[in-house]
């Protein structure tokens, strides 16, 4: 998709920005919005502007070629048994690798489909498959584990809907990157049980073909690649094949209606270029608030938001996810070089900023921001304290936006990407709750284990939190 988006701060998913822009050249950008505060210097207030703005993004290289495998079922693979040695598996005969290939012939082309979702009962054993270091692909492992613990897109995996929701137009994929993964949780949740550790290369080599900077065997951060991920499995099923018409927004004239309503309209705006299955399973809708601290006068926008970055206390040796979320949304000071222009006095005043949830998301994916952004970048390994079950969102101050409509959700942890070392060099491992079973197992790449105490047993290492709502 050629739409801009913003990775980070003010996404552009809504048909308003605040009343404020920011311009810049994008190539190919993150589809999704995953929202973090960020500095709002140089930014004007216009009416008069189309939707969406276009905005400062992480970019892709827009120029590689576009992928020849274009069907519309599972691409047909065979499981080959090596006995070859390999320095990141364990040093145990119980071990199998499994390497994938594809196949061409149309027997096989069922090798791994079942026709619905098995029975809870028939999952409790699957799910526990350890998956091989390539070479520095610990933090891609770290987020394969806990998205296929995410029992709502597991499901749809393993129920098929996926096949009728590929994307062959609008998709730059073509649908492949989503059979790929398909592909992949299959083998993780439905082949025998004599087997502990897979191979994700082939997955590898796809998500490459995507975003290049996985081309290799550099360190990465799985929150980023995440969000790489998450856009191209969205792209792959987006229920949207033909790009929409980008119409003006009259602000002025939704200024006057109900706030619920106007979120209502930017949330149906969002659709019409991003509807999918993973839309319905990860994205939230975030309200904003700029006002200028002159005037009084509010600027109010909707944005979707597919995770939040949370910043940690610089100055506390530990915390808790609560305080984190709090500090998020609390009202920040723009002032000098940050202050933007106020539609109503006409010139750069000092504002306020203001984040607040308008629509809770299923799965809520919280980023802990360890890694500083500043000259002198480091890791805080800051202890951080977060529910295991029922966190509510309701009990904090002004986290819900006063025109949220029906119950706030609580939520319950299930899944949790580790970072251990420091910013050059570390490891990631995984933690997740079992779908079926609701036991907590260990994913360091390819050794599992399950875990007897708490999951949390170091609070200083928890990077990526995946909360699933509570059911009433």
């Amino acid at each position: 998709m050629n739409r801009p988006y913003r990775s980070s701060g003010f996404s552009t998913t809504s048909s308003t920005t605040n009343n404020f822009r920011r311009t810049s050249s994008t190539t190919r950008s993150p589809v999704v919005s995953f929202v973090s505060r960020t500095n709002l210097s140089n930014l004007n207030l216009s009416n008069d502007r189309s939707y969406p703005s276009r905005t400062t993004t992480t970019t892709y290289r827009s120029d590689y070629p576009s992928p020849t495998r274009q069907t519309s079922r599972p691409i047909p693979i065979t499981i080959r048994r090596s006995n070859r040695q390999n320095d990141n598996l364990p040093n145990d005969p119980k071990v199998t690798v499994y390497s994938l290939t594809t196949i061409s012939h149309p027997d096989s082309r069922d090798v791994m489909r079942k026709s619905s979702l098995p029975i809870d009962s028939d999952m409790r054993r699957g799910g526990l498959i350890g998956l091989q270091n390539l070479g520095n692909t610990c933090f891609m492992n770290s987020v394969l584990q806990c998205l296929s613990n995410t029992k709502p897109l597991l499901s749809y995996i393993l129920n098929n809907q996926w096949e009728n929701d590929l994307n062959s137009t609008t998709s730059f994929m073509k649908g492949v990157l989503m059979q790929e993964y398909a592909n992949l949780i299959r083998q993780m949740w439905l082949m025998s049980e004599d087997r502990t550790v897979i191979s994700p290369s082939s997955f590898k080599d796809t998500i490459g073909t995507f975003a290049p900077r996985f081309t290799g065997y550099a360190e990465q951060d799985s929150q980023e690649f995440l969000r790489y991920l998450l856009q191209g499995l969205h792209e792959d099923v987006n229920r949207v094949r033909r790009k929409p018409t980008i119409n003006f927004v009259d602000e002025k004239k939704e200024e006057k209606l109900k706030e619920k309503d106007r979120a209502k309209l930017s949330w149906e705006r969002c659709l019409k270029f991003d509807n999918s299955h993973l839309v319905d399973i990860f994205a939230g809708q975030l309200k904003s608030t700029l006002e200028c601290s002159r005037c009084g006068y509010k600027s109010i926008t909707f944005d979707m938001f597919w995770d939040l970055s949370i910043p940690l206390p610089r100055d506390k040796p530990s915390t808790t996810v609560q305080e984190c979320l709090q500090l998020f949304m609390s009202k920040e000071e723009l002032t000098d070089d940050e202050e933007p222009t106020c539609d109503r006095c006409k010139q750069k005043r000092p504002c306020t900023k203001k984040f607040s949830i308008q629509k809770c998301p299923k799965i809520l994916v919280l980023h802990l921001k360890r890694f500083s952004q500043s000259r002198y970048r480091s890791k805080l390994n800051t202890s951080i304290d977060y529910p295991l079950t029922n966190l509510r969102l309701d009990d904090l101050n002004d986290v819900i936006s006063e025109s949220h409509e029906g119950v706030v959700p609580s939520y319950n942890l299930f899944g949790i990407s580790n970072h251990s070392g420091t910013l050059f060099s570390g490891h990631y491992i995984a933690k997740c709750k079992h779908p079926f079973t609701h036991e907590w197992h260990e994913f360091n790449d390819a050794y599992v284990h399950s875990i007897d105490d708490d999951p949390r047993t170091v609070p200083d290492n928890a990077y990526v939190l995946f909360y699933e709502q509570n059911k009433r």
